[in-house]
């Protein structure tokens, strides 16, 4: 892949210089998902930090949150926040810029996608003790990576910084990328128990929707269950206008945001219904929403408040 000087790190280089860079904080909240009668607690500020918090992630247990927070200047680094003793711990401190931190299935390691010297963003592999040398994920070729989802072991789903911005699938070991979409959004949620993720599509500006791709279905080869290896893309509902972050409970329902409010949908009705409006507790500019695997917490990212 031509290596190019990233999109997304030159946006945030102008941003640090005008001393623009979104000022957001990350907060969690209890949600009881019931369906339509789903609700969310109070929201509990968690980063508390001035500048940049964002791109939350949960632990397989839920019991942690990786994110990227830009404190004392312009340096991004990965930070993890302990649910039960409501501490925050730095995870990264390198010359280097670090974001989008992901858990991997292991549960001592995470991937992150780092900005390295050469003005590259490349995929990297830190262990959660520090203890281990961090490692590049996939080949040096692979650049200018702005988010990524691990849909499937060793597959990612990446989201490449090219002239519109595309979707591109990667597999560790192997230094090509397969392009599959373009103009699509930085979310990318993996699908349980399937080889298979949901992403965004913006190519219509005036009306997001959310699709799924899928690599095969399931089919019987020589008395054996396998995927196949067709590749499909199905659009299925409309986002939230203008938002392009969402995440999924273990119902299968869909969570996003806009302005001070939070949305759900069953995908059955295709229909947002709003769970809270956080106005009136001074949160507003919700972007991310992040959810434990078990459904229990909800994090999002909003405009940090004065």
């Amino acid at each position: 892949m031509k290596n190019i000087f990233s999109l997304f790190y030159f946006f945030l280089c102008v941003l640090c210089a005008t001393a623009q860079i979104p000022a957001t904080e990350i907060y969690l909240l209890d949600i009881d998902n019931h369906g339509s009668h789903s609700h969310v607690g109070k929201a509990k500020n968690i980063s508390n930090s001035k500048g940049y918090d964002s791109q939350p992630c949960f632990s397989k247990e839920g019991n942690a949150i990786l994110f990227t927070s830009i404190r004392n200047g312009s340096q991004a680094d990965v930070y993890e926040y302990q649910v039960v003793n409501d501490q925050v711990i730095q995870r990264t401190t390198t010359p280097e810029s670090e974001y989008s931190p992901t858990f991997m299935d292991d549960g001592i390691h995470f991937s992150t996608v780092r900005v390295e010297k050469d003005s590259a963003q490349r995929l990297w592999q830190f262990s959660l003790t520090g203890k281990e040398k961090p490692t590049r994920i996939l080949d040096k070729v692979v650049d200018s990576v702005g988010y990524h989802c691990w849909y499937a072991k060793e597959k990612l789903a990446l989201f490449i910084l090219t002239e519109p911005v595309s979707l591109q699938l990667a597999e560790v070991g192997k230094w090509q990328t397969h392009f599959e979409a373009e103009k699509v959004g930085r979310c990318m949620i993996k699908a349980p128990d399937e080889k298979a993720f949901y992403f965004v599509d913006k190519s219509d500006t005036m009306q997001y929707y959310i699709c799924k791709y899928s690599k095969g279905g399931l089919q019987v080869d020589n008395g054996a269950l396998q995927f196949g290896n067709n590749q499909t893309i199905e659009k299925l509902f409309p986002t939230i206008p203008g938002s392009e972050d969402f995440c999924i409970t273990p119902e299968g329902n869909f969570i996003m945001a806009g302005g001070s409010s939070i949305f759900l949908m069953n995908p059955s009705t295709k229909k947002w219904t709003e769970l809270a409006d956080l106005k009136s507790e001074g949160i507003t500019g919700i972007t991310r929403v992040a959810i434990s695997p078990d459904g229990k917490r909800l994090a999002i990212v909003a405009k940090e408040t004065e």
